[in-house]
């Protein structure tokens, strides 16, 4: 969910040319309840060189966009997205944008304002990092300096504007933490919201980054399934244990927000058909598209690196590349594309289509520099963002 501002992440990896990169942007600028087994899936299906197929040509949905994610639609179907550092909450609709509400978020690098949901009476929900300790109303007062806490508030429409109504989760910011903030937010098709959360880095010092992924009294390097109506309550349902980081055996879940646990930066997520949950997991040394179960381990920990998850934590494809954003349409307009799994990479802005039954990958050439950000299926199309415009491509349906 590592990376944005460009990737809202600096992706701080340790790989330097992709920090400059995220640097250099950020001067100017992240589901359902079943157990199952293991998964069907393989993870050795595949590190096979993509092919590239052609499809209709992206088209410039919205442009001059302000480091535009958390790509969202509303019961009626207008485009929302989020400007991560300047907090804007922003609809499109034809062609024309409006500010439907501003956060005071601390942006700049990784954070900032970075996820939004919206339910079915039309209240959004944003989630984004703030340096005001408690997570108080977001609309009130601007943010500034360090992050303080880690929020999510509803807001509900109101004189064609949103209004703050109601805090749904808060979590405070260790003071030496500055990344790996995850950032997706949906809901799932159960109807609880779930949030994919880092683990803030520090990923040099096994008691921080990586033994919070593992710490299961905290919220990060987690996916959290929340319930929408209530504040810092975990969704009914969820698990109680989550596994050790070899899924041998299971441990008691302390904070009961938690869905799954031992994940080093996940970004965004999507349901297939199916209902399983696909998640795009921004690693150190090997970066992963993983299928997500409740209480399922994906082995972030020391000493143990990226894709090394065991058991149902294993990745279904290891990835090269920083994922960012993941989208499966679901319509039948979506023609032969239907329930495949789509992701960008950060650095290359490319788009890439995971073929469920074949279990391979290609680039799709036309979305080329258009798809670093984030991404989202809706009807006939997929949307996708590189953070300064947002396009649109037509589905094979279509």
């Amino acid at each position: 969910m590592s990376a944005r501002t460009k990737h809202f992440r600096s992706i701080e990896r340790g790989r330097t040319a992709l920090g400059v990169v995220l640097v250099v942007l950020a001067a100017i600028s992240l589901w359902a309840c079943s157990s199952g087994k293991a998964n069907n899936e393989t993870s050795s299906a595949a590190q096979e060189a993509p092919a590239t197929i052609t499809a209709a040509r992206a088209k410039t949905y919205v442009s001059g966009t302000a480091a535009a994610v958390g790509l969202a639609f509303d019961n009626v179907g207008r485009l929302l997205y989020a400007e991560k550092d300047e907090g804007r909450i922003m609809r499109v609709a034809r062609g024309k944008r409006t500010t439907l509400a501003r956060l005071g978020v601390a942006g700049g690098g990784e954070p900032g304002l970075l996820g939004l949901a919206v339910d079915g009476a039309n209240n959004v929900y944003a989630y984004y990092t703030t340096s005001r300790g408690g997570c108080p109303d977001p609309t009130s007062s601007a943010s500034s300096g360090d992050i303080n806490a880690h929020c999510i508030w509803r807001f509900r429409p109101s004189g064609g504007k949103l209004k703050a109504d109601r805090l749904i989760f808060s979590a405070g910011h260790p003071s030496t933490a500055t990344n790996h903030v995850g950032g997706g937010l949906h809901f799932g098709p159960d109807g609880a919201l779930y949030l994919g959360l880092g683990e803030l880095g520090e990923n040099g010092d096994p008691d921080n980054g990586p033994g919070r992924a593992q710490n299961l009294s905290i919220p990060f390097g987690k996916i959290l399934r929340l319930d929408p109506n209530a504040t810092n309550k975990g969704a009914a349902g969820n698990p109680t244990t989550c596994g050790d980081a070899d899924n041998s055996a299971q441990r008691t879940i302390s904070d009961t927000r938690i869905y799954a646990c031992g994940l080093r930066n996940p970004y965004s997520f999507d349901w297939d058909r199916s209902g399983r949950l696909w998640v795009a997991e921004a690693g150190d040394s090997c970066d992963e598209i993983n299928i997500v179960r409740a209480g399922v381990n994906y082995g972030w920990e020391p000493p143990r690196t990226d894709c090394s998850g065991a058991g149902e934590g294993a990745p279904i494809r290891k990835v090269t590349g920083t994922p960012s954003g993941v989208a499966i349409p679901k319509s039948k307009q979506a023609g032969s594309w239907r329930n495949d799994v789509f992701w960008g990479i950060f650095a290359e802005s490319s788009l890439k289509r995971y073929d469920i039954k074949s279990r391979k990958v290609s680039n799709v050439n036309t979305a080329k520099g258009r798809a670093g950000w984030d991404l989202i299926a809706n009807d006939r199309y997929l949307y996708m963002s590189n953070g300064s415009r947002i396009s649109r491509l037509a589905l094979p349906g279509a």
